[in-house]
């Protein structure tokens, strides 16, 4: 801890320190030590100054049960001092007594009347966590002490100890927050006319059909634990809901937020394995769940998939992975489709800290549900900057896809060649680090796409806002 603040105990005085420990358990001590206007100082008259240097130096010569008596006789004098309220966690925590001590560490973070002392309060609460282990407990104090580091030395410091607990945790959360306005909530059309290339007849759409306003909401809970570790090799036990909620500016005949909404439900396995070297890691999921839509169940999932990071050099990494999924849907007959998909993908850091990146995707979806099989190509192109401009770091992003269905119908005509759409989409992301609390940053996205297709009805142009909040680290 650092001395302005709370400072270490001077070892020394054990006689006069054993003599008013002698006397504070003939309780002479507490009346005296409330009142202005003492004497001249003795062991058994003490000034509120004077107690709370006998406090420390109590601490420095390993008397906790001293220190704990005269911190007593502070809290007397005044029920939130930061101060003695710290040097009873302190006493405590030497007697071995962490969860007694941490609920005093708190207290003092919560009384604390400047950052430096509620840096030192959280600090203490998280050693005190972690020495009870408590990892969550000291992750949750080591959060709470970046926010008050003195400089950005000691908050490095800080956010190195929370990596480095949470290393040891088995288990791990992670929240996600994100709304979003958006011109287009609904994927509609940008034309109320919907003309088919090759097909004479031109229909309309109706109003829920069109491009609707609104906002979209998404929020994401997810946790796993660790089952088992070895060198090279650990397995985790993950769960994640992820629930997407939309709300409509404006009302369609037909057609509400709550048509649009979706929760997703999932239960998995990973397995990460070291590679031949330490440079290559595996990952291995196996996970299954259910997807709800419009408030009802849309259907079940299982997928296996398998992830590989290979670290070229200290600034180029190469990755690619697949995955495969089962999906049985609940009412629709003949819809139950197979899904296969795969990536491979680049990344490289410069000097200057910048990071550009480059990832090819596909997706194949193999059913025999009416406008369900297709296949879909994207590339995705970004670039992360390397310095801040002013309070942000931005991030740029720009990607071309290309889906097509080799039968389509739209009612009763069958789209001659099927469905082929090509779309351009782009965004830039700003994430404002010293806005941040307990790690948690805001986060500000703008994303602009438009599809173009030989079905007028799939022609959307969107751009929208979304503000998120992440973690930090």
């Amino acid at each position: 801890m650092t001395a302005p603040v709370y400072p270490k105990a001077q070892i020394g005085l054990l006689p006069l320190l054993r003599a008013i420990r002698h006397l504070l358990r003939a309780s002479t001590f507490a009346g005296a030590l409330g009142f202005a206007g003492l004497g001249a100082a003795t062991p058994a008259n003490l000034t509120l100054a004077q107690a709370d240097a006998l406090a420390v130096q109590a601490l420095g010569a390993g008397q906790p049960r001293l220190a704990y008596d005269l911190s007593k006789g502070l809290l007397q004098a005044d029920p939130h001092n930061p101060r003695a309220l710290y040097f009873q966690a302190v006493a405590l925590a030497q007697a071995k007594a962490y969860g007694a001590a941490e609920r005093k560490a708190a207290l003092a973070y919560w009384h604390a009347k400047s950052d430096a002392q509620r840096f030192q309060a959280a600090n203490l609460a998280a050693e005190l966590s972690f020495a009870d282990e408590r990892l969550t407990g000291s992750q949750f104090w080591l959060r709470r002490a970046v926010d008050h580091a003195p400089d950005e030395v000691a908050r490095a410091q800080t956010v190195t100890a929370f990596q480095n607990v949470r290393a040891r945790n088995p288990l791990r959360f992670d929240f996600r927050f994100s709304t979003t306005p958006s011109d287009n909530v609904n994927n509609g059309a940008n034309s109320p006319l919907n003309v088919i290339d090759g097909v004479p007849v031109v229909g309309t759409l109706s109003p829920s059909a069109q491009a609707l306003s609104g906002w979209i909401t998404t929020a994401q809970v997810a946790a796993s634990y660790r089952l088992a570790k070895s060198d090279g090799r650990e397995t985790r036990a993950r769960a994640r809901v992820n629930a997407r909620r939309v709300q409509i500016s404006d009302s369609v005949p037909g057609l509400s937020g709550d048509d649009l909404s979706s929760t997703v439900a999932e239960l998995g396995l990973t397995q990460y394995l070291r590679g031949t070297s330490a440079a290559v890691t595996w990952k291995f999921d196996l996970d299954g769940g259910r997807v709800w839509y419009a408030d009802d169940p849309l259907y079940d999932f299982a997928r296996v998939g398998a992830t590989r990071h290979h670290r070229l050099t200290d600034r180029l990494i190469l990755s690619f992975g697949g995955t495969f999924e089962d999906q049985h849907y609940e009412r629709a007959r003949g819809a139950d489709s197979t899904v296969a998909s795969g990536f491979a993908g680049v990344g490289l850091t410069f000097a200057s800290g910048a990071q550009i990146g480059f990832q090819v995707q596909y997706r194949d979806t193999d059913s025999n549900g009416i406008n369900r099989a297709s296949d879909q190509w994207t590339g995705i192109a970004s670039y992360q900057l390397g310095r801040d401009i002013g309070p942000a770091s931005l991030e740029f992003s720009l990607g071309l896809s290309q889906l097509d269905y080799s039968s389509f119908q739209v009612g009763f005509i069958s789209v001659p060649g099927g469905r082929d759409d090509r779309s351009v989409f782009g965004g830039v992301t700003a994430t404002f680090n010293d806005w941040g609390y307990m790690g948690f940053v805001p986060t500000l996205t703008v994303t602009s796409e438009r599809s173009d297709s030989n079905i007028s009805r799939f022609d959307v142009e969107e751009t929208s806002i979304t503000l998120g909040i992440r973690s930090e680290f």
